[in-house]
C-alpha cells in the first residue's frame, strides 16, 4: 500500500506498506514491510516468516493498522510490529498495489528459462 499523497510527497515520504511479498528465489519467505524516511530500500522496517506452499496454496496475509500501532500476520500469525506515531507517515489515506514485480534490488536476477507466472487473489477486505 502507498500514500495517498505520493504525487506530492514522493517515496518513502508518503510511506509504503508491504503486507506481503516473496520474491522467486525464496518461495516460502514472507516479507513484511514498512517504508518511510530513514527507514526504505535496503533499511527498510520489516521481517520475514517462512510458510509452507506460499505459492501452491492459499494463505490469509493481513495487516492491522491503528494509530498506536502497525501488526503484520501471516495465516493469523503474527511476525512484525511497528509503533506508530506522527514522526512516521501511517496516519493518512493509502491505497492498495497488487502486482507481480520482477528483478530489481529486491527480485534480483530473472531466471532466463522463466516464461509465465499467475498471481490469485481470493479476496480483499477492509475493515474500518
Amino acid at each position: 500500500m502507498l500514500g495517498n499523497n505520493i504525487s506530492t510527497v514522493g517515496w518513502p515520504n508518503c510511506g509504503e506498506m508491504d503486507i506481503m511479498e516473496h520474491r522467486g528465489s525464496e518461495l516460502n519467505k514472507i516479507f513484511g514491510t514498512l517504508h518511510y524516511p530513514g527507514r526504505s530500500g535496503g533499511n527498510a522496517d520489516g521481517n520475514t516468516k517462512l510458510i509452507t506452499n506460499a505459492t501452491t496454496e492459499f494463505h490469509t496475509y493481513s495487516l492491522e493498522w491503528t494509530a498506536a500501532s502497525i501488526k503484520i500476520y501471516v495465516d493469523d500469525l503474527l511476525f512484525h510490529t511497528v509503533a506508530n506515531s506522527t514522526s512516521i507517515p501511517f496516519n493518512q489515506e493509502f491505497f492498495f498495489i497488487l502486482n507481480v514485480a520482477m528483478g530489481g534490488n529486491f527480485g534480483g536476477p530473472v531466471d532466463p528459462a522463466f516464461t509465465t507466472a499467475t498471481m490469485e487473489i481470493d479476496y480483499i477486505r477492509v475493515y474500518q
